[in-house]
């Protein structure tokens, strides 16, 4: 028997759903994008039709009443109670059942050594050679063999950006950015900014762990970090059990490990950035947050203050259309033509190097690409201030299933 949360006005947890076929079966699957829920479930229409329902004001009697109007039978109050402990079981609910499995992942989570990489095995390899041999055969696509950072280099990388979409979709977005990074002399430090999709309100997450990939341990700087959360106007670990399984910035540790000579001494410092929802619905700069202000200033300083090479990397996504991202139409080929033509307006605005002109191009539109890689684009380009930056690749993964898109760039910024 399920945890008795309000049963009679039960709701559902923020998870993404999605069309699945299978052959002649159709049902639609619903996800936990925060990794909390262990599986990924597949319901039928009907039993869809009642969890939509699961909003904390609707009672069993009405979602009874709805069923009825909608598919003209009768639907017990059991077999709901029935829907509702499978979902509560499988942590779907806003529950004592979830409460509690949350917070033993969170403390989980704060007593290990290092962040593991969440996403191994699923996305990529968990087994380094099969990961190496996946890296190489991206490389391969593009014309690149192994590439290898080198100290020998004159060019230095002040600024990349680069996607975060599934390496397999983004193999090629991926390569383009690494080679490059890979053909600059080697950072001592890298500040990787990666869009923190499950943040409530902070808006720098940072942690002080090391990053673990297959391809060997990202070490980070805890002196940075100690000194950031030290003098910063916000509590920056209030979210850290979010870096558990986030994939923005953990695939870009995995990427850098795998260019980076085995030789290498220098450190990462993993930072999340949440939202700058607010500040476009308001129609302000993000730099009319003081505290925001305060903290990019305070990371410049910190910068410019380290003994040795910083290149900061954002890991980030473009454009998120179509239904599956809360828009009624789907993706025809005029809708793809005309995302492209703003992508690229944005992609001009991100290469001027220019932090305020590229949040403007977003701001015009109120964000109606959901850009969702809007503020580390803007932090690494506020705090680094690169000058002129060149476009490296462009792709759209489509989703004919689901009628959406999603946008994704690699761009760099180099000197020397």
């Amino acid at each position: 028997m399920a945890e008795r949360l309000d049963l009679d006005y039960p709701k559902i947890r923020p998870v993404e759903a999605f069309p699945h076929h299978q052959g002649p079966q159709y049902g639609i699957c619903l996800r936990d994008p925060r990794g909390i829920a262990p599986h990924i479930l597949v319901l039928p229409p009907p039993v869809f039709f009642v969890v939509s329902l699961f909003d904390g004001r609707h009672s069993l009697l009405d979602i009874q009443e709805a069923f009825m109007r909608q598919y003209q039978q009768l639907i017990t109050r059991r077999q709901i109670e029935e829907i509702i402990e499978r979902l509560d079981q499988e942590l779907f609910l806003e529950s004592e059942t979830y409460q509690h499995a949350l917070e033993a992942l969170q403390e989980q989570f704060r007593a290990s050594p290092c962040r593991e990489p969440a996403h191994a095995g699923t996305v990529y390899p968990a087994e380094a050679d099969l990961l190496r041999s996946r890296l190489e055969g991206y490389m391969r696509a593009i014309g690149e063999e192994t590439p290898r950072s080198s100290i020998h280099s004159q060019k230095q990388l002040k600024v990349l950006i680069a996607p975060h979409i599934d390496f397999h979709r983004g193999g090629a977005g991926f390569a383009h950015a690494y080679r490059e990074a890979a053909r600059c002399a080697p950072a001592d430090l890298y500040l990787i900014f990666g869009t923190a999709h499950q943040s409530v309100h902070s808006l720098f997450i940072l942690t002080p762990k090391d990053y673990n990939t297959p391809l060997g341990r990202m070490p980070t700087d805890t002196r940075f970090v100690e000194q950031f959360s030290r003098e910063a106007p916000v509590d920056v670990f209030e979210e850290e059990w979010l870096h558990r399984n986030e994939h923005s910035a953990e695939f870009q540790a995995v990427w850098l490990r795998y260019i980076l000579d085995g030789d290498w001494q220098g450190k990462i410092v993993p930072i999340l950035c949440g939202s700058f929802h607010r500040y476009v619905q308001e129609g302000i700069s993000p730099r009319q947050d003081p505290d925001l202000a305060s903290c990019l200033d305070l990371l410049r300083r910190l910068v410019d203050e380290y003994p040795g090479r910083v290149a900061l990397i954002a890991g980030v996504d473009l454009s998120h259309v179509g239904k599956r991202f809360g828009h009624e139409q789907g993706i025809p080929a005029a809708e793809l033509a005309r995302v492209e033509r703003e992508d690229q307006a944005v992609l001009e605005a991100i290469q001027s190097g220019e932090a305020e002109r590229f949040y403007a191009r977003i701001a015009k539109n109120k964000d109606r690409n959901n850009v969702c890689g809007l503020s580390p684009i803007y932090m690494v380009l506020d705090i680094a201030r690169p000058g002129s930056g060149r476009l490296l690749h462009y792709g759209q993964a489509v989703e004919r299933e689901t009628e959406s898109v999603v946008t994704f760039a690699s761009l760099s910024f180099c000197e020397g």
